[in-house]
């Protein structure tokens, strides 16, 4: 097993792209999966927090920060799932934020015997939610036009101003950091996509999807994120067993910038409680 260690390390399988890692503390294991045009990054002031008692790993998911590949919602969750086999981890939490929050939620139900709790912070209108005419918050088609057209300096532009990426915090380190984050961004997923959208196909999810998730769970917004996301929020608290739903003051959706302190201390006061129970059950029934 690869000795923790918070530098940068690498993985990678053949056939499989180059992984940017980190692995940092001991003791129950915690997974953290970045949101849209973030990396790994974002997660500094968390980790910090979590490595004194838990064994903290986070990465790059494939075409964002230093990672290689083609962007892929469809393959993150099975690199995560190499990643943690490469480095011999079993039982463990997952935290997913934004788009993150369907990574997290196949990892879990892919590997139910293994997730000790749930972190889900800001999430989108995942499959399986009631239909309630979500609005689509990150219209990915006509941003892949504008990039086409444009270039990435006008779609950074656009990013700088969307609700989901304004900052509530006066603390102008994280203004540029999030200045920074947007030129790593290089606008791959976007264009992995086709010039128009598919036909909208039949979801394969089951309806009672969340239903079957009896591990505990924290569902998570900014007290100021979107009007849409803290419904979501609200509504997957009440449809998860074993949820809470807490609200981080003084935040929007970049809740673990805007409030820190908040939003870590939510964060490690949950997995204290739950990161170590649950092992010898699976977590979806």
């Amino acid at each position: 097993m690869p000795p923790a260690t918070s530098t940068d390390q690498y993985f990678a399988e053949p056939g499989q792209p180059r992984l940017r890692f980190r692995d940092e503390g001991s003791g129950p294991a915690v997974l953290l999966v970045h949101g849209w045009l973030l990396d790994l990054t974002m997660w500094d002031e968390l980790a910090q927090v979590l490595a004194r008692d838990f064994r903290v790993i986070r990465w790059d998911r494939r075409g964002f920060g230093e990672s290689a590949g083609e962007p892929s919602l469809a393959s993150d969750s099975g690199d995560a799932a190499r990643l943690l086999q490469h480095l011999g981890v079993g039982p463990r939490a997952v935290l997913g934020m934004s788009q993150g929050c369907r990574i997290a939620l196949a990892l879990v139900e892919a590997a139910p015997q293994l997730t000790t709790a749930l972190v889900l912070d800001g999430a989108p209108p995942v499959d399986g939610l009631p239909d309630h005419q979500w609005r689509n918050e990150t219209p990915v088609f006509e941003y892949r036009a504008l990039l086409v057209e444009r270039g990435i300096e006008a779609l950074r532009e656009v990013f700088a101003r969307h609700p989901l990426l304004q900052l509530a915090t006066g603390d102008a380190t994280m203004h540029s950091r999030m200045q920074r984050m947007l030129v790593r961004y290089r606008g791959a997923d976007l264009l992995a996509l086709p010039a128009t959208p598919p036909p909208a196909a039949a979801s394969a999810v089951p309806q009672d999807r969340f239903g079957r998730l009896t591990l505990p769970a924290l569902v998570m917004n900014g007290a100021d994120d979107t009007e849409q996301r803290r419904r979501i929020g609200a509504l997957l608290a009440q449809l998860l067993p074993q949820a809470q739903h807490q609200l981080i003051a003084q935040s929007k959706h970049m809740a673990c910038w805007d409030n820190p302190a908040a939003y870590n201390e939510a964060v490690r006061n949950f997995l204290a409680d739950h990161a170590n129970r649950g092992l010898a059950a699976p977590g979806v029934s």
